[in-house]
């Protein structure tokens, strides 16, 4: 048994990893996967008789993620102030409905 440890970049969300995971699951050979969002790193577990290094980092790259390339995100746009209340930090005060509070929790009526 091998470990290969990969770096993906573009895993960046829980069901980036599920789409990894099955990819490489589906590959005969594989003993365990690991992937990390967080991390960005997938850790392969595989027989070395059945599939190969070489197969593995194409299965990852077949998915979509390109292994070591981070991933390209259209243009930023620059925020515009245009003096509407949203870019205006305000004190903002709310008023409990006291019906609202007397039906729910411990006020519950019945």
């Amino acid at each position: 048994m091998e470990r290969i440890a990969l770096n993906v970049p573009a895993l960046f969300a829980d069901h980036h990893v599920k789409n990894v995971r099955k990819a490489l699951l589906a590959l005969p050979g594989i003993e365990n996967v690991i992937a990390s969002a967080m991390y960005r790193d997938v850790s392969v577990d595989f027989d070395p008789s059945k599939v190969s290094a070489a197969e593995i980092r194409r299965a990852v790259e077949a998915a979509g993620y390109p292994i070591g390339v981070e991933p390209q995100f259209g243009d930023v746009i620059e925020s515009k102030h245009d003096g509407s209340p949203w870019y205006t930090i305000q004190r903002r005060r709310t008023t409990t409905v006291m019906f609202d509070r007397e039906m729910a929790g411990d006020f519950r009526k019945y």
